[in-house]
């Protein structure tokens, strides 16, 4: 059976796989080189050595927005060094393999389409709660990709423009991004800023703590809100939500019940409310994404 090299860059951390169109064979991740595009594809051309034998291919995720066809990523999100770079050229002269890449949010989506909460969708997105969100849309059963490849940077959203140039939040990322809950609650118990992790801070809600429930519920709503923009433009069958957070039961039940209160008792007619699931994949749908970006799309 053939096998690939897949690698999920992230902000602080390169997750990569060895796997076959079923499965992982191994896996394991290197800390993201953030100093420059030589010292990053160094570390990308290691990770193909340490495999070279064994791969028919390299399948790429990738931050920012991605141009596949031509091989270049137009901007890196957090790898601030990367502009317009032909990084599969680069990366092709020490890796002479076919070589893939796409943007995270996309792989995500494009995982959950393969074998995941998207199956049979034909109009449906994936929305990733991180330190910002990403997002990947199917249309008709095929990711949308936009004609810039940014359809789906969801933190871009906007909730309101009258806070445009201050220091108010105004992006959806701003509220719905993990600051939404834990840099709220640090700003309204007194606590040192990143002082409080996603982890402790959902400790916190399934203990019950008054505050943390508020939070919780306010990022729900605004959420809702942010869902309700999508489906005025997009009428989506499902939304399925990725992200570490997205592990937490209670944040699903959450965001559910929130869109269902939106959409249900303010009685939005005209437009229709979305389903709302948990991401199959979790940690590895960026992997699984690119492979099948590599594979078949």
């Amino acid at each position: 059976m053939d096998h690939y090299l897949v690698m999920d860059v992230g902000g602080s951390h390169i997750k990569y796989a060895l796997m076959t169109p079923d499965s992982i064979l191994e896996k394991g991740e290197v800390v993201t080189p953030m100093i420059d595009s030589e010292h990053f594809v160094a570390e990308l051309v290691k990770l193909y050595q340490k495999y070279e034998d064994k791969v028919q291919g390299i399948a790429l995720s990738l931050p920012g927005r991605i141009d596949d066809a031509k091989g270049i990523m137009h901007t890196g999100g957090y790898l601030d060094y990367i502009h317009d770079y032909p990084l599969k050229t680069e990366l092709y002269k020490q890796c002479p393999v076919k070589i893939t890449m796409e943007n995270d949010g996309k792989c995500a989506a494009l995982a959950e389409l393969w074998k995941g909460s998207l199956q049979g969708v034909q109009t449906g997105l994936v929305i990733v709660l991180g330190s910002g969100i990403g997002g990947g849309i199917i249309v008709d059963g095929k990711l949308l990709r936009g004609h810039r490849f940014a359809a789906g940077e969801l933190s871009w959203l906007p909730l309101s423009l009258q806070e445009l140039g201050t220091e108010e939040p105004f992006m959806w990322a701003h509220v719905c991004g993990t600051m939404g809950l834990t840099d709220v609650y640090e700003r309204e118990n007194g606590l040192p800023h990143h002082s409080l992790s996603g982890r402790q801070f959902f400790d916190l809600v399934n203990g019950g703590n008054p505050s943390a429930l508020a939070i919780l519920a306010q990022f729900a709503q605004s959420f809702a809100i942010g869902v309700l923009a999508i489906q005025a433009v997009l009428d989506a069958q499902t939304i399925a939500i990725g992200g570490g957070i997205s592990a937490q039961p209670i944040l699903i039940e959450s965001l559910q019940n929130a869109v269902n209160d939106l959409f249900t008792k303010r009685r939005i007619m005209p437009i229709g409310q979305p389903k709302i699931v948990k991401c199959t994949f979790g940690n590895d749908s960026n992997l699984y994404g690119a492979l099948y970006h590599h594979l078949y799309d």
